[in-house]
């Protein structure tokens, strides 16, 4: 009897915003920016290309995209460190405009 390894891959990512408002699907890579978050009065301090989020191995990374006022997971600015494996229960802060739950 042979005996085989099966990764198993989450079918996607949810982004949540804290109070609801939008939710976010990944499935594979996107990029965010701020026509994502154009429901949002300030926005305008959100990149137009602010961060991307994709599969790598058997989970999540996020990076940020050079954006001006940073991304930050669970309070550390990520700006310049390359991909970033984020979980379920990390918070992604967009320019201390916008947090969403990895859910």
């Amino acid at each position: 009897m042979e005996i085989y390894t099966v990764e198993i891959y989450p079918q996607y990512l949810l982004l949540k915003t804290r109070d609801g408002r939008a939710t976010y699907k990944v499935d594979g890579y996107r990029v965010f920016g701020r026509g994502d978050f154009m429901w949002h009065p300030h926005s305008i301090y959100i990149s137009r290309r602010h961060f991307a989020v994709g599969r790598q191995g058997g989970g999540y990374f996020i990076e940020d995209l050079g954006s001006t006022n940073g991304t930050f997971v669970n309070g550390v600015d990520i700006r310049g460190v390359g991909r970033v494996d984020i979980k379920p229960g990390d918070v992604i802060n967009v320019a201390n405009v916008v947090e969403l739950l990895v859910d």
